[in-house]
């Protein structure tokens, strides 16, 4: 195995998340810490450390243990936020659920977890989790009845000795656990610790430097219960970076315009509808016209993405990195960067390929456990290093990404979609002889269907051959079970588009493994002119 390690820096005393919160309100109390989005209103560090302190004493009011876990599903907002650092300073652990999560994934992500309670925005998800939780009721607490303002009222209930002593956390008690897609078919539950985040956090800021400065600003509107958003916000507290949250990503151009923002987390698809909105083709001015950085996550992007803004002045800094790590693990920094790379190690990592090219990581950033699934825990760390299932190449430290392991999507949103739950769905049907999601770097999830001959056959279609994308019974059916399948996953990780191919996959053909698993990297290459003009039509379809 050839392995990279970068040495860790020294880390600040820090034992708990929320302590820059009470830092920054100790010895900067006038700094605007965050703007509001749209009215425009200040909140300063001594305000917003004041916020979290009454918010988190009446969660210990309400009778939130430490040790509790907490759920949050909500869009990107500043009551998020509040929330997120307010349940941390209670001693208790933050469970994010995407507000576009289905039925079936929320009922999983509360059971799992074992949430005692979970915050909505409003009723419509209110209804959305009482239906998910008919077996095993959680209590819901509701933003747009003033959940905050009925937390704070209650502060007084709870001493500040006592708060004291809640927020005295070891840095190795959890923090979050965040479910992110496997290749099982269930997001699997990673416990991020203090520790963890915190180690990912100094490695993130000493490696960008003064792309986080105090004074700066950033606009969030990709969703914190992402790691990606989640490493972002952190960042700007702890170097306090003027934070602005924008929840409907269709007001973005109009708040950069307003904030007026130093550094930007994207992901690909936003670059490439910026780039395409911006006036005369001028990236600054689209950008607000002063953001000196893009921070890329989620997805890789293309080399004519890069030098757009680059062209503009803006840096663009690419890194690879997974829940698992509690946010990056490499990226690409203003005094050390290779074009074509994810970047070397953050301080503190070592990265090491295995013989075939898979890489592992390890470091104080990697997660100790999936939250109650031992047997998922025992197969992703092997002596204390993370598998990773992603191929890459070490070049001086730098590190490529060229493959992955996983069966997983990962769209130009950044969006992660595990296939299986949704391939397995489809091939369920009759009519189904194979399916394969794609969506790789491409704004949204689509799909190959492969009719099953000998069904069509004794369904009178002859020799099951034909145009059978054009068949409008075909069609119809095979919508159907889109539909179905659909029902297990959010919709973001939903299939927009499909077609059925005339042709099937087998062993033979080279489409398929001895063990009839598919090839994904044979049939995409196979397929690419249909899959092109799968996406070709959708286009023009919204058009």
């Amino acid at each position: 195995m050839r392995t990279y390690r970068v040495p860790p820096v020294d880390r600040p005393a820090d034992t708990s998340l929320a302590d820059a919160v009470f830092r920054n309100a100790a010895d900067h109390p006038d700094t605007v810490a965050f703007r509001r989005w749209p009215d425009g209103a200040d909140v300063t560090a001594a305000e917003f450390a004041a916020e979290v302190t009454a918010v988190a004493k009446g969660l210990a009011a309400a009778g939130v243990r430490a040790g509790d876990r907490v759920a949050l599903l909500s869009a990107t907002r500043y009551e998020w936020t509040v929330l997120d650092y307010a349940i941390w300073a209670a001693g208790a652990v933050v469970v994010p659920v995407y507000d576009t999560a289905s039925v079936e994934q929320i009922r999983w992500i509360l059971a799992n977890s074992g949430a005692v309670r979970c915050v909505v925005e409003n009723g419509t998800q209110a209804a959305t989790v009482a239906a998910a939780c008919a077996d095993r009721p959680v209590p819901v607490w509701r933003l747009d009845e003033d959940t905050l303002g009925r937390l704070a009222r209650r502060a007084a209930e709870v001493t500040d000795e006592e708060f004291e002593r809640r927020r005295d956390v070891d840095p190795d008690d959890v923090a979050t656990i965040i479910h992110t897609s496997g290749t099982t078919g269930r997001a699997k539950g990673v416990v991020v610790t203090h520790r963890n985040f915190l180690a990912n956090l100094d490695g993130f800021l000493d490696r960008l430097g003064d792309v986080f400065s105090p004074g700066g600003a950033v606009v969030l509107f990709l969703s914190p219960a992402h790691i990606f958003t989640r490493t972002m916000q952190c960042a700007a507290v702890v170097r306090r970076v003027r934070v602005t949250h924008v929840p409907d990503p269709a007001e973005l151009p109009a708040s950069l315009a307003v904030v007026r923002p130093t550094v930007l987390p994207l992901v690909p698809r936003f670059m490439e509808k910026l780039r395409d909105a911006a006036p005369g083709g001028d990236a600054g001015a689209a950008l607000g016209g002063r953001c000196a950085a893009i921070v890329v996550g989620g997805a890789p992007h293309g080399d004519d993405l890069r030098d757009f803004y680059r062209s503009a002045g803006i840096a663009v800094y690419e890194g690879y990195g997974l829940t698992e790590v509690a946010g990056p693990a490499t990226i690409n920094g203003p005094a050390e960067q290779r074009t074509g790379t994810v970047g070397r190690p953050l301080p503190g990592v070592a990265v090491r390929l295995a013989d075939d090219g898979e890489i592992f990581i390890r470091g104080d950033c990697v997660s100790r456990a999936y939250h109650g699934d031992p047997a998922a825990t025992a197969d992703a760390l092997v002596d204390g290093w993370l598998r990773t299932g992603d191929v890459g190449s070490l070049d001086d430290g730098y590190l490529r990404i060229t493959g992955r392991k996983k069966e997983l999507v990962i769209t130009a949103g950044g969006k992660n979609v595990d296939v299986t739950a949704l391939e397995s769905r489809l091939r369920a049907h009759p009519l189904v002889g194979n399916a394969m999601v794609v969506g790789d770097r491409r704004p949204f999830v689509a799909c190959l269907v492969f009719a099953d001959r000998a069904a069509l056959r004794a369904r009178g279609r002859g020799d099951g051959d034909g145009d059978h994308d054009a068949d409008p019974a075909l069609r119809a059916e095979v919508e159907a079970a889109v539909k179905e399948a659909n029902e297990a996953v959010s919709r973001a990780e939903s299939i927009r588009a499909f077609r059925i191919v005339d042709d099937e996959l087998s062993v033979a053909n080279g489409g398929l493994t001895a063990s009839l698993k598919i090839r994904r990297d044979v049939v995409q290459a196979r397929y690419a002119a249909e899959i092109d003009a799968l996406y070709r039509k959708a286009r023009q379809h919204e058009k």
